[in-house]
């Protein structure tokens, strides 16, 4: 299990308690986990003072229509800005539409396990203003961030929640996504909080 800059690395299962109970002798299990370890959605309760939690989104924020976007032609490392949001929407004949989800495709999440936590590409604050000002309700990513590594002030991140936008990271196959445009579907857990572990789905018709 992948997380963003901790120290919980390894295998699913290595975070799994095996625990029982003594009243009935019925073997119990606990899951331990950060709440950045694997696909997770972030509320802007995250980093804005007051800011919504997950909780006190509609459930249909969490089913969206989506976009995707393909920048795996950028190198490791390479902030992602406008010019590419902009020229990956020319490549997939589309334009983002307000209040839809856009999921960005480093290609990081496709080799993940064998690429380096922070080689992966990241939204810049000039891409993150760009996404901000088309209005959609999520911004998601294959990346372990959409952030850099070093960036501790997380301006894409601060960018698009100051907005209300949910931020999705560490999806997994999206080149088996062969759809530009499908129904993404990322429920989270009914927490009172700004994070939670996802399953994510993309329905794509026919």
């Amino acid at each position: 299990m992948i997380a963003w800059n901790s120290k919980v690395l390894g295998k699913p299962e290595d975070c799994i308690l095996k625990l029982l109970d003594l009243t009935t002798e019925l073997p119990l299990e606990a899951v331990l986990q950060d709440t950045h370890a694997g696909t997770h959605i972030e509320a802007p309760a995250y980093l804005i003072p007051n800011g919504k939690k997950l909780d006190q989104f509609a459930l249909d924020s969490f089913m969206v229509q989506a976009v995707l976007l393909d920048l795996t032609s950028k190198k490791a490392g390479q902030p992602i800005d406008d010019e590419d949001l902009e020229g990956a929407e020319e490549s997939a004949g589309l334009a983002l539409r307000e209040g839809e989800a856009v999921v960005l495709h480093t290609g990081w999440g496709d080799s993940a396990g064998t690429t380096a936590i922070g080689s992966h590409g990241y939204l810049s604050e000039n891409g993150a203003e760009f996404l901000e000002f088309k209005r959609p309700s999520m911004v998601a990513t294959d990346a372990p961030s959409l952030d850099a590594q070093d960036d501790k002030a997380l301006r894409a991140h601060s960018t698009l929640m100051r907005a209300e936008i949910l931020v999705l990271e560490n999806l997994r196959n999206l080149d088996k996504v062969q759809e530009s445009r499908f129904r993404l579907v990322a429920f989270p857990l009914r927490v009172n909080g700004p994070i939670s572990p996802v399953r994510a789905v993309a329905v794509v018709e026919g």
